[in-house]
């Protein structure tokens, strides 16, 4: 029997041309675009001079839909500094929008919380989803750093029927993790309260990513050196081949 990757992601797997392992796209998340501020919130907020961040290519999105139910270009960020954590999220924006960014060396809230703390950066506006992770809140709390909530979307913890049917923990398979949340999906689909006991090898797309891992109780096989979903996929095939080579 082929290994079986689980891709828990929103986003469909890349097509690889590799046939030794059956890809199951099983999504533990979905994305629901929302928000709930006007334009004179964010340009009240922008009086400060903010640094505006985006944490992931969703927040992109759903910032793109803000922007097009109030009719508004870019320009009513003015000459407001955008960072972006991550390659992808930095991308994103720039396509989608055309805006430049920043992005820090460590790709993580943490990162962010350093590089703000490093430049002096004390007042941010944060677009990201309805509930960003708590340590990075906390730690923005505990460095000082004042924050405009900016929601542009939420992100709904799925339990996945595909993945709850025909899941096979076995030490051979690959999870593929590429969010915290998607990692919250696992054991709601699996109706499990922690990730000790499984076989199957859990990968992930990051530093974020694997933290929430190791805080639910798992052990991270192996972590992409790059947030790129088709590097995390190209690293798992030369491992299985070096595997069976071995």
């Amino acid at each position: 029997m082929k290994p079986v990757i689980y891709h828990t992601g929103l986003t469909p797997p890349p097509e690889i041309q590799y046939n030794d392992f059956e890809i199951l796209h099983t999504p533990t998340i979905t994305v629901e675009f929302n928000h709930h501020h006007i334009p004179q919130d964010i340009t009240e907020c922008l009086k400060s001079n903010p640094v505006a961040i985006i944490m992931s290519k969703n927040a992109v999105s759903g910032l793109k839909k803000w922007l097009k139910k109030y009719n508004l270009s870019v320009d009513v960020f003015g000459d407001t500094t955008f960072w972006t954590v991550g390659e992808q999220t930095h991308q994103n924006l720039l396509d989608e929008l055309y805006i430049e960014s920043w992005h820090p060396k460590l790709m993580t809230g943490e990162g962010i919380i350093q590089s703000l703390i490093e430049k002096d950066q004390t007042r941010i506006l944060l677009i990201s989803a309805h509930e960003p992770q708590q340590n990075f809140i906390d730690g923005l709390h505990a460095a000082g750093i004042h924050f405009f909530h900016f929601p542009t979307y939420t992100t709904q913890i799925l339990s996945d029927a595909k993945l709850t049917a025909e899941f096979i923990d076995d030490e051979n398979n690959f999870m593929v993790c590429t969010s915290p949340s998607t990692v919250d999906g696992i054991l709601k689909s699996l109706s499990l309260t922690h990730l000790a006991d499984l076989k199957t090898k859990l990968t992930s797309i990051g530093p974020t990513t694997s933290s929430a891992i190791c805080e639910r109780g798992g052990s991270v096989y192996h972590e992409s050196t790059e947030q790129k979903i088709a590097t995390l996929y190209s690293e798992i095939i030369t491992m299985d081949c070096s595997h069976e080579q071995s």
